[in-house]
């Protein structure tokens, strides 16, 4: 990622409701602007675990390798968000407006983010298993190595989506518009509604395919 974050006061467009967030925000972009050249530390990063950002708009913010891991972050907007390593690990961000944002590395294991949108989002080497993404939308996502095993996907838009070697193991897959999604994948996935189905191999290839998917790919194991 080549774009510009903000690292300012100034480039909070809303600031969050509650106080300690609030707090930790400003004293991590307060580090920033005092030494703007510095190499960023553990120390100098923004620690809001567990903290509520409700009401927020932070939207293009350097926000990398931050500590978020349980925080509140439902209907918040991290648009364009620079979150490269962040840790968002048990999060919640459901409906929250994460398009266009930087996500590689990001560990998010057990975050949960129904209906959240992630448009575009670069999401490469990701651990979002065990996440719940219901009816989310992830169009032209990149999805590359990334892990969604275990996670709750359906009723998510992947229309569009980039794979490569990513991780969909266990992962549940009803409902998903998958038009145009190319590269490949690891199942099995569960393409049940009322109860498990999964598929693996050529069959779940052929459910990509007729799903509009047919430049997909399925890893097959040695």
């Amino acid at each position: 990622m080549t774009t510009a974050r903000g690292r300012s006061l100034s480039s909070v467009r809303r600031w969050p409701e509650d106080p300690l967030a609030h707090r930790a925000l400003s004293d991590y972009l307060e580090r920033l602007t005092a030494r703007p050249s510095a190499k960023q530390t553990t120390s100098s990063l923004l620690n809001g675990n567990g903290l509520d950002f409700a009401g927020s708009d932070l939207s293009g913010l350097d926000l990398l390798g931050a500590e978020l891991s349980e925080s509140a972050m439902d209907r918040v907007l991290l648009v364009g968000a620079d979150l490269y390593t962040a840790w968002l690990a048990g999060a919640r961000l459901s409906e929250a407006d994460l398009s266009g944002a930087d996500l590689r590395k990001v560990q998010g294991r057990g975050c949960h983010a129904r209906y959240a949108k992630l448009c575009d989002a670069d999401m490469q080497r990701a651990d979002f298993s065990q996440s719940d993404f219901l009816g989310a939308d992830l169009r032209g996502a990149c999805l590359r190595r990334a892990s969604f095993s275990g996670s709750d996907l359906r009723d998510a838009d992947l229309r569009g989506c980039v794979f490569e070697r990513t991780r969909l193991s266990g992962a549940r897959l009803a409902g998903c518009a998958v038009d145009g999604v190319s590269g490949l994948v690891i199942g099995p996935v569960d393409v049940g509604v009322d109860c498990p189905d999964l598929l693996d191999g050529p069959e779940l290839l052929g459910w990509f395919t007729s799903n509009g998917a047919a430049d997909v790919e399925v890893h097959q194991p040695a």
